[in-house]
């Protein structure tokens, strides 16, 4: 798979080699840092997801009509029409909602216009209200557009369209919503992309049938694959005990009062590691192998925490901002902790560039972990490795190799399969957003 990423003055190509390496090629080194993403990562290893069906190919058991137009069940796919002469609009709607997620379809737009809708409420003019990737026929496709709201989010070029839509034939869509940012993909080809977006969280999948238009649009092997959320709730679930002073607030930020310590705010959706800024470490009751991680998190000035892939590996949590050369390769925010040998660091990684924010600001990590291999006698085949690490969205890190457990991991050995783990008794600190999905070989 290539990804092309642009931005100002440069030009980044994402390839994908299954089970090999995962390189990240930069065909210019030239200009500012390459801007990317989850989305980007998680279509890098589509394959490589845990997909289920969102639809059972053999009836409508999940789903339910709404307006006008006719659905049926053709040739394994879902097939809708619709007469030009009919001002009502069509949709099939999912039962259930859904919140972050990764979807991806094969569709044929035979004529007219239709749309993926996902995380819409049945309300208002057309019968659904909320985002839409793109069906057409012709144009716009895999654009962003909010129906009942701003209208169009997000549009593809003309030049994109053209390169990557196959008009008359079987298009792969792939739509990737991770909280406020949304991704379209057609035929592995970036079509729309909203960042911090302030449209709706969660809701339904719909299928559209256009009104006032004739309409014939097929949609089949309809797959989604859902991040695990380790710090949804309630209080501390999904971290073993004990988590010592660990606590779930609302909000957490940089103290007025004292620039070295955080303040919180009561309420949901992050964990601190309490008022003493400093605890024990915390163990996820998920265990991972390969996997996808997204995290987020805020720290004081001068704190220090770090997340530990399988409990061993750390991609190191640091007030950086403003520093051009630390210490040592490593100790960086975003760097790959050295490990401790001979009573030296040795193999410390530091990240690329500095993408740090300043204290206070929240910041976040996307990550590519691949986790050792072992033969059948338990004899370490493979060693670990970062895939990709991205920083604020900047890619940091590419095809680390991990010789063995960087320092102060619970334990010089290594495994299949173990917790995440945070870092807590370095300073004050506080998580939220910690999403992984767990991917196969």
């Amino acid at each position: 798979m290539r990804i092309a990423i642009k931005t100002a003055g440069c030009l980044v190509v994402v390839t994908c080699v299954l089970q090999t390496s995962f390189i990240f090629a930069a065909e210019s080194r030239t200009g500012p840092a390459a801007e990317m993403s989850w989305a980007d990562l998680a279509a890098a290893v589509k394959d490589r997801l845990p997909w289920r069906p969102l639809w059972d190919g053999r009836s409508f058991q999940g789903w339910h009509q709404i307006g006008k137009g006719r659905w049926a069940i053709e040739q394994g796919a879902i097939v809708g029409r619709h007469e030009a002469g009919e001002g009502e609009f069509g949709h099939i709607v999912s039962d259930q909602s859904y919140s972050d997620f990764v979807i991806r379809c094969r569709y044929k737009a035979v004529k007219g216009n239709s749309g993926l809708y996902f995380r819409v409420e049945e309300k208002g003019f057309s019968g659904v209200s909320g985002f839409q990737a793109e069906v057409d026929e012709a144009a716009d496709a895999g654009g962003l557009y909010e129906t009942n709201g701003r209208g169009w989010v997000s549009k593809p070029g003309a030049e994109a369209v053209q390169e990557a839509f196959k008009k008359g034939d079987w298009n792969e869509m792939f739509v990737a919503a991770l909280g406020r940012d949304v991704t379209v993909f057609v035929n592995g080809k970036k079509m729309a992309s909203v960042r911090n977006d302030p449209g709706r969280l969660d809701g339904r999948f719909a299928l559209q049938l256009h009104g006032g238009q004739a309409v014939e649009v097929w949609f089949k092997d309809l797959e989604i694959c859902v991040p695990t959320n380790l710090t949804s709730g309630p209080g501390m679930a999904g971290w073993r005990a004990p988590t010592g002073e660990w606590a779930m607030v609302g909000e957490a930020l940089m103290d007025a009062a004292n620039e070295k310590a955080l303040a919180v705010q009561p309420g949901s959706g992050v964990i601190y590691n309490g008022p003493k800024g400093r605890t024990s470490n915390l163990f996820s009751e998920l265990a991972h192998g390969d996997v996808l991680a997204h995290v987020e998190f805020v720290l004081p000035k001068k704190s220090n925490s770090g997340v530990y892939f399988q409990s061993r590996y750390e991609v190191q949590v640091y007030d950086s901002y403003g520093v051009e050369k630390d210490a040592y390769p490593g100790i960086e925010c975003g760097g790959i902790y050295p490990r401790w040998v001979n009573n030296k660091n040795i193999e410390g990684h530091s990240p690329r560039v500095n993408a740090s924010r300043p204290p206070g600001q929240w910041q976040s990590f996307d990550v590519l972990f691949r986790a050792p291999r072992f033969d059948s006698s338990g004899r370490k085949t493979e060693p670990a490795r970062f895939d990709a690490v991205l920083h604020n969205d900047v890619l940091v890190h590419e095809n680390v190799v991990l010789n063995g457990p960087t320092r102060a991991a619970v334990a010089d050995d290594e495994k299949a399969l173990a917790p995440l783990m945070l870092q807590g008794d370095h300073g004050p600190i506080a998580y939220r957003n910690i999403k992984c999905i767990l991917l196969g070989k």
